[in-house]
């Protein structure tokens, strides 16, 4: 396995297109969302990607910060072939040790599907808000506080 970030301008035009690809696929045709992917964030986002030894995109999430005391990641994905291979975890595990080596004080910040909920508490996330409708989808924020011990 191969663990890359890479900000928007260090992606090369084909690892731009295989991300919006990847998330295409996942978002707007599996989960039937119908909002547009892509969006400013992408600009300002620290891209994680993991690839297995073919060079194949195997798991992908983004990381941007929301004000001087927050990052957020999302649009956490792992493409249909390579799923139940334990990749989200591994996703997880280094994107949250990679946010707490570059952003020690800040909150970590999450708009989770609420079907995940256990995933993501097994990582320290802890719920903050009702579940909440977005676009169709269940939804809970959630965040591991910047003091706070991660389970990882």
């Amino acid at each position: 396995m191969k663990i890359e970030f890479k900000t928007f301008e260090k992606l090369s035009s084909k690892e731009a297109w295989e991300i919006f690809k990847n998330r295409s696929e996942v978002f707007v045709v599996e989960q039937e969302w119908l909002a547009c992917d892509i969006d400013k964030n992408d600009l300002k986002a620290t891209h994680m990607i993991i690839r297995n030894e073919n060079e194949d995109l195997v798991a992908y999430l983004r990381i941007f910060e929301i004000d001087e005391s927050t990052i957020t990641l999302g649009r956490v994905l792992t493409p249909k072939e390579f799923r139940g291979l334990s990749l989200g975890k591994e996703l997880l595990k280094n994107a949250v040790e990679w946010i707490k080596l570059q952003y020690p004080k800040h909150d970590i910040k999450i708009s989770a599907q609420y079907r995940l909920v256990k995933f993501y508490e097994s990582f320290g996330f802890n719920q903050y808000s009702d579940v909440y409708d977005d676009d169709g989808i269940d939804h809970i924020k959630m965040i591991i506080k910047s003091n706070a011990d991660s389970k990882i």
